[in-house]
């Protein structure tokens, strides 16, 4: 039961390093399939689970601290792109004023749609 619990914790601790590697390229496609991996490994190890002994737990500890420099590069890497897409929107909406001469705020629909970015 441990050598198993080992041999899974094992292959979670590869999923993290391909996710972490897949989302510094901002492979998106491989990292939704790695996401849906690691679901379902993690929820063979919940079923798995024991007490198990402080070597395994110094094991599942250092992948925790993994998988949540992981989600720190993620939600680094998401603000990212959301700063960038508001640039580019920012870039190509044209000014319109109002009957009182102050800017009003506009939104070109389907820009990434219409192919304009």
């Amino acid at each position: 039961m441990e050598q198993e619990l080992m041999h899974k914790l094992a292959q979670l601790e590869e999923l993290i390093q391909q996710e972490r590697d897949h989302a510094r390229c901002l492979r998106v496609s491989k990292l939704k399939t790695l996401q849906v991996q690691k679901g379902l490994l993690i929820k063979e190890l919940l079923s798995l689970s024991s007490d198990g002994s402080p070597e395994l737990k110094q094991i599942a500890g250092r992948i925790r601290q993994e998988n949540l420099r992981n989600v720190q590069l993620l939600y680094t890497t998401l603000g990212y792109l959301r700063e960038a897409m508001r640039d580019c929107t920012r870039q190509l909406m044209p000014a319109a004023y109002g009957n009182t001469g102050h800017q009003l705020q506009t939104t070109l629909p389907g820009l990434l749609l219409a192919g304009r970015i």
